[in-house]
């Protein structure tokens, strides 16, 4: 089912307005719904009233003017991206909107239906990564207040043996040099996340973005694939800081174990890959699948990473895949059968290794990271995580959950 993307639109002229709406119908790669506001007033009351995946802002309205419209409308909706559509073509603004936090600054006039399409796809992505990022930053300091909070503590409790006993003061300034050395690798960390890269690959992004549209085809075929070359560097560095933020959250953000149906888990995960199963005529089956104890999310995550793969490496014909599942003393032990490329037995090892690619990224998009998140996964889950593969031949991942954990 194609997703339908909510547009709210401020705009107060009504041939603007209709221009809009017809490149918003026109669009063949999209469905979307379009609202139409020429107040600043309206707008806001729509806004406290639901939600949107897209703005598209004029800067001009009957109530509001300038780049005021922008702060007004970042007030009320902040998670929601905005892309600035406007009649200014003034350099000054476009750069303030965008360090002030807007996706993109379209000029009437030059925008056609390709044009917005592409803004709004990007520009919901971009926010994503922002707001992932936020969260990420967010636990990290949560993380960082509650070990300095034990940090505290502990320092507390071991002062009352603390003259009496040396050995126990030697032994106490080694652990509070070690809290705080990892306290403040975390600190670092979460600083890095939340502004080192977000911030500068925003700007990377959004301005490669500006400077392709305006001008594409003015300077020389070099030129142009240069900035073709930076605005794929950009969109894949997004990519690499959102495949590193799961790796890191295997073990930051954990669930509590519970009771979990892998029958629902795979065919959920089929639902999910749905658009991959169809357009590669995956067969996809499975054993009876059992209820075990594990973290949800997880789990799914891994179903998730392992069932892609063996979709993605497929070889010349129809992917056929199947999940085994077989019943251990302590363990129960699954594996995912496939009849894809194959692995050369030397790259066992070194594929579970974070950013580690076996082919070029032009015939299998991707990271690197997949494998490292379900080795991380698993052995949160007390298993173990191994390939059996020949090259050209199919590969068998095995990885095993214990059953006391």
């Amino acid at each position: 089912m194609v997703k339908i993307i909510k547009i709210l639109l401020f705009e107060d002229n009504p041939g603007d307005a209709g221009l809009i709406e017809e490149m918003v119908n026109d669009s063949a790669n999209y469905s979307y719904e379009l609202v139409i506001v020429e107040t600043m007033e309206d707008g806001i009351d729509l806004l406290k009233m639901g939600s949107y995946d897209i703005i598209l802002l004029d800067l001009g309205l009957p109530d509001c003017d300038g780049i005021n419209t922008f702060l007004n409308v970042q007030k009320v909706s902040f998670e929601t991206p905005v892309i600035i559509l406007t009649g200014l073509n003034v350099e000054d603004i476009a750069v303030k909107a965008v360090k002030m936090g807007a996706q993109d600054y379209l000029t009437k006039g030059n925008v056609d239906t390709e044009l917005l399409e592409r803004s709004i796809k990007y520009s919901i992505e971009r926010k994503k990564v922002q707001i992932e990022l936020q969260k990420y930053r967010d636990n990290l300091e949560e993380q960082v207040e509650k070990r300095t909070e034990e940090l505290d503590k502990a320092n507390k409790r071991l002062k009352i043996e603390i003259e009496d006993h040396k050995q126990t003061e030697l032994k106490l300034s080694k652990y509070l040099a070690e809290l705080k050395r990892s306290n403040k690798e975390l600190q670092q960390f979460a600083y890095v996340a939340s502004h080192d890269l977000q911030e500068p690959l925003r700007m990377v992004a959004s301005f490669t973005q500006l400077l392709a549209k305006r001008y594409k085809g003015q300077l020389d075929s070099d030129a142009d694939e240069f900035i073709k070359f930076a605005v794929d560097g950009a969109q894949r560095m997004q990519l690499l800081i959102n495949d590193l933020l799961a790796y890191s959250r295997v073990s930051s953000r954990v669930e509590e174990f519970q009771l979990v149906d892998l029958e629902k888990v795979f065919n959920d995960t089929l639902q999910n890959l749905k658009v991959s199963i169809d357009d590669n005529d995956a067969r996809i089956t499975s054993d009876s699948l059992p209820t075990i104890v594990a973290d949800q999310s997880q789990i799914n995550q891994l179903f998730q990473n392992l069932l892609g793969n063996a979709i993605k490496f497929r070889g010349d014909e129809t992917p056929v895949i199947h999940v085994a599942a077989e019943e251990g003393e302590d363990e129960w032990i699954f594996r995912v059968i496939d009849n894809g490329i194959g692995i050369d037995s030397q790259h066992n090892e070194r594929i579970f290794r974070v950013f580690q690619r076996l082919h070029e990224r032009e015939s299998y998009p991707g990271t690197g990271i997949g494998l490292s998140i379900c080795e991380k996964i698993v052995e949160r889950h007390g298993g173990d995580i191994w390939v059996d593969s020949k090259l050209g031949d199919g590969s068998t991942f095995s990885f095993t959950i214990s059953k006391y954990i």
